[in-house]
């Protein structure tokens, strides 16, 4: 008996044990079920990454801009063709169908300008702690995400309705149609690209170089994917095309604005003609009121910088009168340049509205000026896409903001100030862009 009478409680004792194993079991389980962390994933709510256990590891600051830098060039790609995205829905299924996505888009952006302007204070010449960068890169992650979240989800929502209202027959027929309309604008590109080049030099046309042909090589490649999925289709019906469809829609996209941008730089160059001229008049008009100026004030030094500058803009006016191949960007830029410097000397000279009425005078043309590198730098980034990095993609997104706040702003002097710096980054960007494009920076 004495055997036997521990029994009951050997038998509770193996009970209590095998429900604390069933319960530890279902809480395992449960816990897959609800997705929590898996080891070793990055959190890019927080930009740490979790080991065993679901504790943080705290990441180099180097790899946390890093990642945050990557996270921003697949943000800024996805929502650049989340806007290719939104007119092809509404040219599909209406204006009513797009208002969803393109709200959610300008969301997105205002996400992305928020990324980009921690990205250029990470990038300046201000020396930043190591907790601002950890702080800022993290930052540039969660609003990364946030957008890529945006658009993602509405282009899904998207497909998901093509599926169910086009058919693939139908896709590829839009296509190839698609692509016969280009084709037919494609002797007017090579025309215009022709023309360009008689008229103006090199350097002025290199952002649409090459454009024709890049754009044929496109078509070409479309006209192949929508050929094999026709193929394939006709074979069976139920044959996967969908992806060689969307691959032939990508390249007619990319060919399309890369033709658009060959239209658009025709006129940007007849604007910078039209603005060359005035700028030359402006150069002249300017240099009287310094050499004015220059008599009147007392101070030697202040005169003598006066002088310098008004020489300097003298030659930018010789160089562009001189040139012998037109590069009325180029001419407008220089010109602009040193009419800031010397207006910059003559700032000691003028009254107050003086200064007022010359910056007005000025901002117009200013503006002018870095919406056009704005417009070039983007266009050079299209068609860059994944191959240009961060740095030119910041710059663009710097120079817009200073361009908001010049537009924005009342003083007019300061207006001035913003603008020009708006244009010399978008420069900046432009420069990067055609640098990564080339696959120098890597």
């Amino acid at each position: 008996m004495g055997d036997f009478s521990l029994l009951p409680s050997l038998v509770v004792f193996a009970g209590v044990i095998a429900a604390l194993v069933v319960g530890a079991s279902l809480l395992r389980r449960r816990s897959r079920r609800l997705g929590r962390p898996v080891p070793g994933r990055l959190t890019r709510s927080t930009g740490d990454a979790l080991q065993g256990g679901g504790a943080p590891v705290r990441l180099p600051v180097d790899e946390l801009v890093k990642r945050a830098s990557i996270q921003l060039v697949q943000m800024d790609d996805a929502l650049r063709e989340a806007v290719d995205e939104v007119e092809f829905t509404r040219a599909e299924f209406g204006e009513a169908a797009a208002i969803e996505f393109a709200e959610a888009l300008d969301t997105a952006r205002r996400r992305a300008s928020e990324a980009f302007a921690l990205r250029q204070r990470l990038d300046d010449s201000v020396p930043d702690t190591e907790q601002q960068q950890r702080d800022w890169s993290k930052r540039i992650l969660s609003l990364s995400d946030s957008a890529l979240a945006l658009v993602t989800a509405q282009s899904r929502s998207i497909q998901e309705r093509r599926r169910d209202e086009t058919s693939a027959p139908d896709a590829l027929a839009r296509t190839r149609a698609a692509i016969a309309a280009g084709r037919a604008r494609l002797p007017e590109a090579r025309a215009t690209l022709s023309e360009l080049a008689d008229a103006y030099a090199s350097t002025a046309i290199a952002p649409v170089a090459g454009a024709a042909d890049e754009v044929e090589q496109a078509f070409d490649a479309a006209e192949r994917d929508v050929t094999a999925a026709e193929a394939a289709l006709s074979a069976s019906t139920l044959a996967p095309a969908a992806r060689q469809a969307q691959q032939a829609e990508a390249a007619v996209r990319r060919a399309q604005a890369r033709l658009d941008a060959v239209e658009r730089m025709r006129q940007t160059l007849r604007d910078a003609r039209v603005a060359r001229e005035t700028a030359l008049s402006a150069a002249g008009v300017q240099r009287t009121e310094a050499a004015h100026l220059r008599d009147s004030v007392e101070d030697p030094a202040a005169a003598e910088r006066i002088t310098a500058a008004s020489a300097a803009l003298e030659a930018a006016v010789d160089t562009a009168r001189a040139r012998t191949a037109a590069d009325p960007v180029a001419d407008v830029d220089a010109l602009a340049a040193a009419a800031g410097r010397l207006d910059d000397t003559l700032a000691i000279a003028r009254t107050a509205q003086q200064r007022l009425d010359s910056a007005r005078s000025a901002l117009v043309g200013a503006i002018a000026i870095a919406e056009s590198h704005i417009r070039t730098a983007d266009d050079a980034i299209a068609a860059g896409r994944g191959r240009v990095g961060p740095d030119a993609r910041t710059r663009l997104a710097a120079a817009r903001h200073e361009l908001d706040l010049a537009r924005q702003e009342a003083d007019p002097v300061a207006a001035l100030d913003g603008a020009r710096r708006a244009a010399t980054r978008a420069t900046d960007a432009d420069a990067l862009a055609r640098y990564d494009t080339l696959g120098l920076g890597r």
